[in-house]
């Protein structure tokens, strides 16, 4: 009895005399809380296995003659990938044909579409690994706001696939195997890397046609044989220009000097060999394009009349010389950069006149640098920007080229030193 409290205290826990019971609501709660938590964190609950899914790979867009559109999905075909008797993925480091097979539905809109083509597979669709969106001409002049907006609510659907306009029906390019890759989905994923077009994905796509531009630009694509292709669904793919989009519709397309053109002004030139000739005497030069920039500066002067310059920049290294002068020749390389000058003079102005005068569409993005510096001015010619104001647009051209290297031979090759012109 003389041991003070908090020493009763200690011995009562030491000897276990001091523990309360747990009240019996509170013990429930507890066994009910355990038992919610053991039910959520199970991870099998609601599972999905692999071999439960259909996955895809590219999605092709089409409309029929019926006017019902046309989906098409690429999927990937894990038996022949498994390195059965169809298949070479083992350690050969051979390519792989036939990986893919390909299945299309239609239906009013692009979502009855898809729950069609679901409707025809045993598997559940899967489309996170679809890395490309080929949409066919008939269908884009139709317009492609509802597409997007689909596969951009979808969740499944990656808003980073490249997107492509196919020349020939999407469903057709669908359905290839090119010998060179696995798909015809990693041959668009590749080209897209490669920066062949213009690089653009959904996400891009839709925030140009509802940008103050409203216009946009997408690779045009087509079939073409290859030589060694053992059947029609053995060929390849091919970049063949631009396709212009006013608002959400496909109006018309570039090729050859106004493809090259567009892609100068919207800073996507990148890979491009440029030939032309250097003097009288019928040699040509060739420039590798190492680096290129445009810079857009748009002007409203006292008198309202609006103009923009554009600032044009390019560096390349000399590769091809078939002239009878010396690559080290200052007088030879001052030739060379006014001459490509002119060309690349001659590529924006076939662009200009293309999209411009003919096509009223502005899908060089001019009207996004107006918006920013001339806000005011912008919002009084909004509504008749692409049909009235940008194609009287004043567009001047200041370019400059510039020879980075003159390749490892200073002396035109193939040529006798007597033939040489002398500095």
């Amino acid at each position: 009895m003389g041991c003070c409290r908090h020493q009763k205290m200690g011995k009562c826990r030491e000897e276990g005399e001091g523990e309360f019971p747990m009240n019996p609501v509170k013990r429930l709660l507890c066994l009910g809380l355990l038992l919610v938590f053991a039910s959520t964190s199970a991870g099998c609950w609601d599972r999905r296995e692999i071999n439960d899914l259909a996955i895809v790979l590219a999605v092709g867009v089409d409309r029929n003659p019926n006017h019902k559109i046309l989906l098409s999905a690429q999927i990937f075909f894990p038996k022949v990938a498994g390195g059965g008797p169809q298949g070479n993925t083992g350690g050969t480091g051979s390519n792989a044909i036939g990986q893919t097979i390909m299945q299309s539905a239609e239906g009013v809109t692009i979502a009855d579409a898809m729950t069609q083509l679901q409707s025809k597979l045993p598997r559940s669709l899967f489309w996170g690994q679809s890395e490309v969106m080929i949409i066919g001409e008939a269908a884009a002049a139709k317009g492609i706001r509802s597409y997007i907006d689909f596969f951009l609510r979808y969740v499944q659907f990656r808003e980073h696939a490249y997107t492509y306009i196919s020349k020939d029906r999407a469903v057709d390019l669908i359905k290839l195997q090119p010998p060179l890759e696995r798909s015809s989905a990693e041959v668009l994923r590749e080209m897209g890397n490669l920066k062949l077009g213009a690089q653009i994905t959904l996400k891009e796509l839709a925030q140009k046609i509802d940008g103050a531009s409203q216009a946009a630009l997408l690779t045009r694509i087509h079939i073409t044989p290859f030589a060694t292709a053992a059947d029609a669904a053995h060929n390849n793919i091919q970049v063949t220009g631009i396709g212009v989009f006013k608002k959400d519709k496909f109006v018309g397309s570039l090729e050859e000097r106004a493809n090259l053109g567009i892609l100068a002004i919207t800073n996507e030139l990148e890979t491009k060999i440029f030939s032309f000739p250097i003097d009288t005497s019928g040699g040509h030069v060739s420039v590798n394009l190492v680096h290129a920039k445009t810079k857009m500066v748009p002007h409203i002067d006292e008198k309202g009349v609006w103009s923009m310059d554009l600032f044009v920049e390019m560096d390349g290294d000399l590769v091809l010389n078939t002239t009878n002068q010396f690559n080290s020749d200052p007088k030879f390389v001052q030739q060379v950069k006014k001459a490509w000058t002119e060309s690349i003079r001659g590529d924006i102005e076939a662009a200009l006149k293309r999209v411009q005068k003919q096509l009223k569409t502005d899908a060089f993005g001019f009207a996004e640098p107006f918006y920013r510096h001339y806000p005011k001015a912008w919002s009084r010619v909004k509504d008749r920007w692409n049909d009235e104001v940008f194609p009287a647009l004043q567009v001047n051209l200041h370019i400059r080229t510039q020879l980075n290297r003159i390749g490892k031979s200073t002396v035109p090759q193939g040529i006798p030193e007597s033939s040489i012109r002398k500095k």
